[in-house]
């Protein structure tokens, strides 16, 4: 049992040993460090004494740690850190200095010293950065490194290894972008770059002008809608045509006197728009339902409905799903026509086919 009391023992003094080695081999060269700034910043003119006793200090500091002396290490570690402290402040204003003799004509000479901080060989009074070094040709401040050559620094460099493509896509962060769309189709051989598409059709979209489901390079009518069935052109009907907006008819469709009842001399029109919407089988639409404005608005509005939801029902029965169907009446408040005569009454009584989405 003592002998594992021992053993714990030193391993908790060896983990001691290894911290505190780590903590002054940090704090050394935290002062080492330092003592170089003050050197630049005019110690050894303006602070002597105290810039050779941080000198000496951390010397022997690191003398002791190499013995395994862990407190004197630390005891002239802390002396060389406030030794180092104090000639940092006296040497704030006492930089090294450029000295130019002046003269003019018999005069005797002027000696005039003018204060370079960063020891740049730039006078603070014209050093844009006076306590950072750097060339003259940039005002005495730093050139930013950039090491892949972009002319972005590393400090905003995303890529600091990769140098920007600059192709007009994200060129501000610095990475390269050898597929800006993302499609899969590198930007050497994709004819759309920014836009994706497959690699098949050279990385550009696939288009779809017409709406009509069938893209542009399978359709062989690409402004004119048309079922896939069809590869894309309109089937020909003759009652009805298929617009981008709406299933024209071109006849209205006929109820009983009054009645919501279709009437059987209507039946081809409504199998044509049945076909249409078995040509494309994604499309939905609104049956709408108006009158004239002879008699009471609430009685035409109740007809209306009632005659847009008899031809749904009659479009239901033919296979065509509900879903895709809706019924509005709107009654006399849509006129196309004047309600004055019989001929702008009878085109104000109508059924409109209003495509609502063809996807």
């Amino acid at each position: 049992m003592r002998r594992r009391v021992l053993l714990a023992a030193g391993l908790a003094l060896a983990a001691a040993a290894c911290v505190t080695g780590g903590r002054l081999r940090q704090n050394s060269q935290v002062v080492r460090a330092d003592i170089e700034k003050a050197k630049k910043s005019g110690a050894l003119r303006c602070a002597p004494r105290e810039l050779a006793l941080a000198e000496a200090n951390l010397d022997f500091a690191d003398a002791e740690s190499a013995y395994g002396h862990a407190t004197r290490a630390m005891e002239h570690l802390e002396t060389a850190e406030k030794s180092i402290r104090r000639a940092l402040d006296l040497s704030k204003t006492c930089g090294p200095t450029q000295v130019i003799i002046a003269k003019k004509g018999p005069e005797p000479a002027i000696r005039i010293e003018r204060i370079d901080t960063d020891g740049d060989g730039i006078p603070d009074d014209e050093d844009a950065c006076p306590n950072e070094p750097g060339p003259k040709e940039n005002r005495g401040c730093p050139v930013a490194k950039d090491t892949d050559g972009d002319g972005i620094p590393d400090d905003i460099d995303r890529c600091p290894l990769d140098p920007e493509d600059y192709d007009g896509f994200q060129d501000e962060d610095g990475c390269p972008d050898p597929d800006n769309d993302g499609d899969g189709v590198v930007d050497k051989v994709d004819a759309c770059p920014n836009m994706p598409g497959p690699i098949e059709n050279k990385g550009c979209p696939i288009l779809d002008r017409d709406g009509d489901g069938v893209p542009d390079d399978e359709d062989r009518c690409p402004d004119v809608p048309g079922p896939k069935e069809n590869f894309g052109c309109p089937r020909t009907y003759t009652l009805v045509e298929v617009k981008k907006e709406k299933i024209e008819i071109k006849q209205q469709v006929h109820f009983a006197t009054a009645k919501f009842r279709v009437l059987p001399d209507s039946f081809p029109l409504l199998n044509q728009v049945v076909q249409v919407l078995g040509d494309f089988p994604k499309m939905r639409i609104s049956i709408e339902g108006h009158t004239d404005n002879v008699g009471k608005e609430v009685t035409n509005m109740r007809l209306s409905q009632r005659r847009a939801e008899a031809v749904r029902d009659y479009l239901v029965s033919k296979g065509v799903s509900p879903d895709r169907l809706e019924a509005v009446g709107y009654g006399p408040t849509k006129p196309i026509a004047s309600n004055k005569t019989a001929k702008g009454k009878a085109k104000n009584r109508r059924t409109e086919f209003r495509i609502i989405a063809r996807e």
